[in-house]
């Protein structure tokens, strides 16, 4: 009987657990209106996805050996040599110049690859299209293009040039956080 009355009281002191607040409508916080074109197109300029987006592409990576080289690379460090970034001995290795051994955008590591990063910077372009989504999200239509630094102004031709050269199209996803816009994601389109 002892342990019935314990159990009882036990079970008492469990169920007097207050009941969740509730809101009402009016309380419910909601979530603004989606930002404007120009809002939009400064928050994904400032924010640090838009930063990471494709940040690989403002670089290139080549083996410093010319017999390991692809024709690609090789027209690259052609163009690099032209401009006295890097030299190119009589069996066709790269070799680091005075002008690039004391930049840090060049990077010549134990395995044997010449890393050169950045070689431009992004530039945003316009936003064609804002839409609130069913879920709150909004996503957001944008172009962006390289503006390439003085090392990327190098190449005059080739794959990185051409990247340098195109317009991009992206899409970004806005999430409210519960007091500003926020940039959850940006693909490419």
């Amino acid at each position: 009987m002892k342990r019935f009355a314990i159990a009882l009281l036990l079970l008492a002191a469990c169920s007097n657990e207050p009941a969740p607040p509730t809101t009402t409508a009016a309380e419910t916080p909601k979530t603004p209106p989606a930002p404007t074109s120009q809002q939009a197109r400064d928050l994904i300029a400032a924010s640090p996805a838009f930063g990471d987006h494709e940040f690989t592409n403002a670089s290139v990576s080549m083996p410093v050996s010319g017999a390991a080289m692809s024709e690609p690379l090789r027209e690259t460090a052609q163009q690099l040599a032209a401009t006295g970034w890097v030299a190119i001995d009589g069996h066709g290795d790269v070799m680091l110049t005075e002008k690039s051994r004391n930049d840090k955008r060049f990077i010549l590591r134990p395995n044997g690859l010449l890393d050169v990063v950045p070689l431009a910077k992004k530039e945003m372009g316009q936003v064609s299209a804002v839409r609130p989504e069913p879920d709150g999200t909004v996503t957001v239509d944008f172009s962006w293009r390289w503006i390439p630094n003085e090392v990327g102004t190098s190449l005059t031709s080739g794959l990185t040039h051409d990247r340098f050269a195109e317009t991009n199209e992206a899409v970004a996803t806005l999430m409210w956080d519960g007091s500003n816009w926020t940039v959850l994601k940006i693909d490419k389109r």
